[in-house]
């Protein structure tokens, strides 16, 4: 009996997909770097392996490999979302995929998933490579391959990252950010997952071997961390072009806060270093606080019906679950307060005090930066579809803030004009670079300050909901009033 083969995708199939894909398959920014990856590894490995010893040709091989495909897949692929869907939104065909029956998250997946495919077309052209670079010797099989899987992952990550950002209409924030930001923080990452367990002599590829406990738990915590960023950025851009009528918001918040639960509980029955609690508790805090302080989508009854209907304690439940910026920010100050505890309690109730005054006053400062901005936009830019883009420019400006007072102070020799700038948390954290005041000084201040900033921001939540609730209701019904 012949075989058939389909001529076309299933009907199942998202159509956004199958657009993407051949669109994507047929670029020529996808063919020519495929077809480049390919001329530049064959030419490379028939180079090292025919100017260099056995034992040296393998590293040279392996190196080759990881470089050139990091290239390709970490930061060539992921910039290719860019403009993703703020295409769509300028060509104005986002209002007939709306109108269809694909959901805004069906059309952000449908256009992540088609660049990941061609990644892991790329992906799966590494492997002969691999597999030659195995008859020079001295390769640690599973570690490399585990490695390269992780370069796979996390650029599924960075390409959820500039999809999700591509909702925006601002350029910087599209471009900009991508392109210097990511690189960094995900360098930063790596090095605080995985430089302990390269510290003993020891390579990269020992590190993510997973033959130890350490590696075991620094790969799990990573693929979490990219998991999770990957995630809410999709979720995100899904936010961005979705009908104020879906609430995309309640999944992405109720995730972050199973996650921080259970980074508390891992911190008080859990037997492993500060360093990586401390990690996994910014890298679940930073997405959730920015995603939760930048929405803008107003509050409209479809949304808060189903909160309703559970009586009053489901009212309440809807203020920290809203898809609008007042809920944001009470989520926001609820969230900070229970990230702070997972860092304050580690491995058991007595270690509240593991961490020295210095350190809370770096961890204080960093999450009062994370609050700052949103004390800025409650007042000057709610309800605007910028509040991205301002947000982020006023946490950039925040830390180059950091930097030219910490630059003064040094030139000065002196931090006292300092406590001019003590309404910013950073400012502390300037001020024990120079070690002019006692380092519980400088703890009370910047507790102070923060407990200010998120005052201000739950004041302003409350009474944004609180107004929300009361235009609701009143419209709900007109004839009360009379």
């Amino acid at each position: 009996m012949p075989v058939t083969v389909p001529a076309d995708f299933s009907d199942r199939v998202s159509p956004v997909l199958v657009k993407e894909l051949r669109q994507g398959l047929r670029a020529k920014t996808f063919i020519a770097l495929f077809l480049g990856l390919q001329i530049f590894l064959a030419v490379m490995l028939l180079s090292a392996g025919a100017s260099s010893g056995s034992s040296q040709a393998g590293s040279t091989i392996s190196g080759t490999i990881f470089l050139f495909f990091s290239i390709a897949v970490l930061l060539i692929q992921p910039l290719r979302g860019i403009n993703a869907l703020a295409g769509e939104v300028k060509d104005r065909t986002i209002e007939m995929m709306v109108l269809t029956r694909l959901t805004a998250w069906r059309i952000v997946f449908g256009k992540w998933i088609a660049i990941v495919g061609q990644s892991a077309l790329l992906f799966a052209t590494i492997i002969p490579y691999l597999i030659l670079r195995y008859f020079f010797g001295g390769m640690n099989l599973f570690g490399e391959l585990m490695f390269l899987l992780l370069l796979f992952l996390t650029s599924m990550a960075l390409t959820a990252v500039t999809i999700g950002l591509s909702g925006s209409n601002s350029v910087i924030i599209r471009g900009l950010l991508p392109i210097l930001g990511l690189p960094v923080g995900l360098w930063m990452m790596m090095m605080l997952t995985f430089a302990r367990r390269m510290g003993g002599g020891g390579d990269l590829m020992e590190a993510v071997s997973l033959s130890t406990k350490e590696s075991r738990i620094g790969v799990g915590v990573f693929v979490l961390a990219i998991t999770y960023l990957g995630g809410s950025m999709l979720s995100l851009g899904a936010s961005m072009i979705a009908p104020a009528a879906e609430n995309h918001t309640l999944i992405r918040r109720l995730v972050a806060l199973v996650l921080m639960i259970a980074a508390l509980a891992a911190g008080l029955f859990g037997d492993y270093e500060e360093e990586l609690q401390l990690l996994f508790v910014f890298v679940i805090a930073v997405p959730a606080l920015v995603t939760a302080f930048v929405e803008y989508v107003p509050l409209v009854d479809i949304v808060r019906r189903p909160f309703h209907r559970l009586g009053p304690a489901g009212k309440v439940l809807g203020w920290f679950f809203y898809p609008c910026w007042p809920s944001g920010l009470l989520f926001g100050v609820a969230f900070t307060a229970l990230s702070l505890l997972a860092l304050a309690f580690h491995n058991d109730a007595s270690s509240y005090h593991r961490w020295d005054e210095e350190e809370w006053t770096v961890i204080l400062g960093m999450f009062g930066a994370l609050m700052f901005p949103a004390v800025w936009q409650a007042f000057l830019f709610r309800g605007e579809d910028q509040r991205l883009g301002h947000y982020l420019l006023l946490l950039v400006g925040s830390f180059i803030l950091l930097g030219i007072l910490t630059a003064l102070s040094d030139a000065m020799n002196s931090s006292s004009f300092l406590w001019g700038f003590a309404w910013h948390p950073l400012a502390y954290v300037a001020m024990l670079e120079e070690g002019d005041f006692s380092d519980s000084l400088l703890l009370t201040g910047v507790i102070l300050c923060d407990v200010v900033i998120a005052g201000i921001l739950l004041f302003r939540a409350l009474a944004g909901l609180l107004s929300a609730e009361r235009a609701l209701d009143a419209a709900a019904n007109p004839g009360s009033d009379s």
